[in-house]
C-alpha cells in the first residue's frame, strides 16, 4: 500500500482544525485563529507514527490523550484543569463521532439509487469540502456580523473651531473614559490627517495624559473647538469637549478617523 506522506498531512491539518475550531464555536470560546492552526500543524505532525513502525509506541492510547490535551492548551491556552479537561472531552467525543461517521460511509459505499450505483465514492474529499466550507462560510458570518456591529457605532461628528467645520466619521469607544484633567472635559482623538489642510496655531493646546492596556504611557497633544455636533439619525447633541490629535491611523480599513469616549454620549 502507497501512502503519501503529504497528502496524509495535509488532510490531518484540516480534520484538526475543523475539529479543535468546533469544539471552541460549541463551547462559545475564543478562537484565535494562528494558535489553532499552529495546533492543527502540530497534530498533522503526529501521524507520522502511523507511517513509521519506529514510532508507534507514540500512537498508543494514552499518548493520543496526551496530544489532544496538548492541542487544546496550544489551541485556547490554560484555562485551569477543570476547564481544560472538559475541552479535551468535547474535542475526543468530536473526533470519535467523524471517525465513526468515516467508518459507517467506508462500509456502506456503495449506494444504489434506481437504475444507478455508485461504488467506491470519494468519501474523504467530501467531508474534507464540508469541513472547508463549513468554516469559510462561519467566518463570513462572523465577519459580517462583527462589521455591522462596528457601523452600528459609527457616528458623523462635526467639529466647530474658528468660523470652520470639519465633518469625520467617529467611532464610539465604550471602554476610553478619557478626559482632559484640567477641564476635566471628555475627549475625542482624531487622526492627525483629518486636521491636513488646516492651521491651528495659535489655538490653546492642552496635554492629555494616557494610559493604554499594555501599561505605556504617554501624552496627547490637543485644542478645544467651538463646539461639536454628534449625529445620532434621529436628532444632533452638541457637546463641548477636547480634541487630542493622533498620529496613527485608528482604523486598519479607514471606516473611521476619530474615537469618541464614553463621557461624549
Amino acid at each position: 500500500m502507497v501512502v503519501y506522506a503529504d497528502l496524509l498531512m495535509l488532510i490531518n491539518f484540516i480534520v484538526n482544525f475543523f475539529l479543535l475550531y468546533i469544539t471552541g464555536r460549541t463551547l462559545k470560546l475564543k478562537i484565535k485563529l494562528k494558535f489553532i492552526i499552529l495546533a492543527a500543524v502540530i497534530g498533522s505532525g503526529y501521524t507520522v507514527t502511523l507511517i513509521y513502525p519506529a514510532l508507534n509506541v507514540f500512537s498508543a492510547f494514552y499518548f493520543k490523550i496526551l496530544v489532544a490535551a496538548m492541542l487544546i492548551y496550544i489551541s485556547f491556552g490554560n484555562r485551569g484543569f477543570i476547564c481544560n479537561f472538559k475541552i479535551s472531552a468535547v474535542f475526543i467525543l468530536y473526533s470519535m463521532l467523524l471517525a465513526g461517521i468515516c467508518m459507517f460511509v467506508e462500509y456502506s459505499n456503495c449506494s444504489y439509487t434506481g437504475d444507478y450505483v455508485i461504488i467506491n465514492f470519494p468519501y474523504e474529499w467530501l467531508f474534507i469540502s464540508i469541513m472547508v466550507l463549513y468554516i469559510t462560510i462561519d467566518r463570513l458570518v462572523i465577519y459580517v456580523k462583527d462589521r455591522n456591529k462596528m457601523f452600528k457605532l459609527i457616528y458623523d461628528v462635526d467639529i466647530v473651531f474658528k468660523n470652520k467645520s470639519k465633518t469625520v466619521k467617529a467611532f464610539l469607544d465604550t471602554g476610553n473614559e478619557l478626559r482632559e484633567p484640567a477641564t476635566n472635559l471628555p475627549v475625542v482623538i482624531v487622526e492627525k490627517s483629518v486636521f491636513e489642510n488646516i492651521n491651528l496655531e495659535g489655538m490653546d493646546k492642552f496635554y492629555i495624559p494616557y494610559r493604554v492596556i499594555n501599561g505605556k504611557c504617554g501624552k496627547l497633544q490637543g485644542f478645544k473647538p467651538d463646539v461639536v455636533k454628534i449625529d445620532f439619525g434621529q436628532e444632533t447633541k452638541y457637546r463641548e469637549v477636547i480634541i487630542a490629535i493622533c498620529k496613527d491611523k485608528l482604523s486598519k480599513f479607514d471606516d473611521y478617523h476619530a474615537l469618541l469616549s464614553r463621557g461624549v454620549i
